[in-house]
């Protein structure tokens, strides 16, 4: 079970390493981009070339959905980023439990965000786990974890689908031991438990009186959703990439207030910060200083307006 790209190693690992699988389950088809066009998810494309039968329900509150997955008779279900909710039905109907790849070290940050959450704490030590799902939000007793480092530039987009390829090859270990009796789960500390929120887009939003630490890690953090933003002129300003200015701290500008010098610098709450990357409503993406030319009125203007 499972929907984007990076739980993609997982299914290949799983069919590589000689396990059969009766059926792949991902969410339903959804329609993108300008035209509209329904787009699969990355999984049941992978699931379609290897040949393996896909199931799309909207929800398993129908008897008939659940039913069906219960009759496949699997002996386990694995999730990696499935995106749909299991009833006690589903997760009571293998032998083996239903073990999910979730990318923390559980019980730190359960829940919806957990990779976004660890940028933004300035963590620099993660982990992924590999889980039974009970009835609760990622409560379930841990059956093994591994510990990975953060890279200091490190996006969420690029640790995420490194976390699920480091939990894919975990999971795979993890369900031969699993399955012979050499692992015994172990429960969760509700007491050192930590919970993350899902994201919207306003989360993305720059509030220009934080400091530079804390913005340049929101950037990292909400990439690719829902990615920050701040606005010009009332029109909103995407910025993909900035980076920390050291040498030049000892200019003092405004929260927000924007300094044109060899580079586009704008003021923080605690320092400044050099843009990089941004793209404006309607745009596509250009450096800052592709962005900058031409533009007499950017010196000295204020971010976040």
């Amino acid at each position: 079970m499972g929907t984007p790209e990076f739980a993609v190693p997982t299914l290949d690992l799983l069919v590589e390493s000689g396990h059969e699988i009766d059926s792949v389950y991902t969410r339903p088809d959804n329609r993108s981009g300008r035209g509209r066009k329904m787009i699969s998810p990355p999984v049941k494309k992978r699931a379609d070339l290897l040949g393996i039968p896909v199931v799309q329900p909207e929800t398993f509150r129908t008897e008939v959905s659940i039913e069906h997955l219960i009759s496949l008779e699997a002996e386990a279900a694995v999730i990696a980023a499935y995106g749909v909710l299991l009833p006690p039905q589903v997760i009571e109907g293998f032998p083996l439990g239903c073990l999910n790849i979730h990318p923390s070290l559980l019980p730190k940050h359960r829940g919806a965000s957990p990779v976004a959450t660890s940028i933004l704490q300035g963590e620099d030590m993660t982990g992924v786990t590999v889980m039974l799902l009970d009835e609760g939000l990622d409560t379930g007793p841990v059956l093994s974890q591994e510990k990975v480092s953060i890279s200091a530039n490190e996006k969420c987009g690029e640790l995420t689908d490194r976390l699920f390829r480091r939990g894919a090859n975990l999971l795979l270990s993890t369900l031969d031991s699993w399955k012979s009796g050499e692992i015994v789960p172990k429960g969760q500390d509700d007491l050192e438990a930590t919970t993350t929120k899902r994201l919207s887009r306003e989360d993305g939003k720059i509030d220009w009186q934080d400091s530079s630490t804390s913005i340049l890690r929101s950037i990292r953090a909400f990439h690719p959703w829902p990615g920050t933003f701040t606005y010009m002129n009332g029109k909103p300003l995407k910025i993909l990439d900035a980076l920390a200015v050291y040498e030049k701290q000892t200019l003092i500008l405004k929260p927000g207030q924007v300094h044109v010098e060899n580079e586009i610098l704008v003021g923080t709450g605690e320092g400044n910060i050099s843009l990089k990357n941004v793209q404006a409503e309607g745009k596509k993406a250009v450096s800052a200083t592709e962005f900058s030319l031409g533009r007499r009125d950017l010196d000295g203007m204020l971010l976040g307006i």
